[in-house]
């Protein structure tokens, strides 16, 4: 049996690639264009070193810190991120994972699950927005993340605009219905243990955005979360503090 555990990002990479269909592991992997800030964000890591020494340490180390009003076991923090639709239970198994670590995790408006269902099983959750509708749309988003008990909110500001890849983007489709099953399908059959993970569930993968819902709606799928997002005019630093004001406890700048 493979061991459970992760010893390197790189082992988790090269269980991922075996055990997804091409085109959701293609949409994790892939960056815009050229990629050429994957490159850079991976080339700063290779260009950190460590110099060892183990004479006159204590053996009692503490890693602890505290990040925005949240004790963290070490300084480490999930980021957010949407649509973690890949696996059955998505962003609520990372929150649960981070819990069971001591640390928080950054949830995402675009997220697969909700805030309710991921604060349950996290108490140092961190909801994510983005600048996206109208200021009472905001304020009803932020008062159902503090409703379900998030501890801080991040507002996302480094993101403008999703490019394709110079290679070509993946295939993702709007929903998952009986024609995006048979285009599919070539790809899921060669990973049946994917398959069999949502096949004990009895649910097809959700492409939606519980969290951008609107009150008395439905959830809207990522492409019209996304939408909603591209019609909305570009926050003034003026409007960041607004929110500030409005939710009156720890806040985030991301970008």
């Amino acid at each position: 049996m493979a061991n459970a555990w992760f010893e390197t990002i790189a082992e988790a990479q090269r269980r991922a690639q075996k055990r997804l269909p091409k085109s959701v592991y293609g949409a994790l992997i892939a960056g815009s264009e050229k990629g050429l800030s994957i490159r850079d964000n991976l080339d700063s890591f290779d260009q950190l070193g460590f110099a060892p020494h183990v004479a006159g340490l204590s053996m009692q180390r503490q890693m602890s810190v505290s990040v925005m009003g949240q004790e963290l076991s070490m300084p480490v923090l999930i980021s957010p991120t949407g649509v973690q639709a890949v696996h059955p239970e998505g962003e609520v198994a990372i929150a649960r994972a981070a819990a069971n670590r001591g640390i928080p995790i950054g949830l995402s408006s675009f997220a697969s699950k909700s805030v309710e269902e991921v604060a349950a099983v996290n108490s140092q959750t961190l909801f994510q927005m983005y600048w996206c509708g109208d200021r009472d749309t905001l304020i009803q988003r932020m008062e159902r993340a503090r409703a379900a008990g998030a501890k801080g909110l991040i507002v996302t500001l480094d993101w403008s605009f999703s490019n394709g890849r110079d290679w070509g983007s993946p295939w993702i489709p709007e929903k998952i219905n009986l024609k995006a099953m048979a285009k599919l399908a070539p790809e899921v059959i060669v990973r049946p243990r994917w398959l069999w993970s949502f096949a004990k569930t009895g649910k097809f993968p959700d492409l939606t955005a519980p969290n951008m819902q609107k009150p008395g709606g439905d959830a809207p799928t990522f492409f019209g979360a996304y939408y909603e997002w591209m019609q909305t005019p570009l926050p003034s630093w003026e409007d960041i503090a607004w929110l500030r004001k409005e939710w009156g406890g720890p806040f985030m700048v991301k970008g």
